[in-house]
């Protein structure tokens, strides 16, 4: 099963809540396309707990893993990039 996750902070900045709200928006619209897929989200409420985070890698935040693999560190993907990685994920 392909997992997305993604990871914010509790008190993000006003950049990072504008592009938490548009990831959400496209993972809404990627389960669409791929029901098989699961997303979750898991928001870090202080810095020193960013250590559970699995798979961190870039600690920038929001974080989106693909099964536990970080795909993206505070930036945005594009929608068809992000359904490139799925797709290939679902395939696999």
């Amino acid at each position: 099963m392909t997992v997305l996750k993604m990871v914010s902070l509790t008190e993000p900045c006003s950049a990072c809540v504008m592009i938490d709200g548009l990831i959400h928006e496209m993972l809404d619209k990627l389960l669409i396309k791929f029901p098989q897929a699961r997303i979750e989200y898991q928001v870090v409420e202080h810095l020193k707990d960013i250590r559970q985070v699995k798979g961190l890698e870039v600690e920038k935040f929001p974080a989106l893993f693909l099964n536990d693999d970080q795909i993206t560190a505070g930036t945005l993907p594009t929608p068809q990039q992000l359904r490139i990685w799925v797709e290939e994920t679902c395939r696999g």
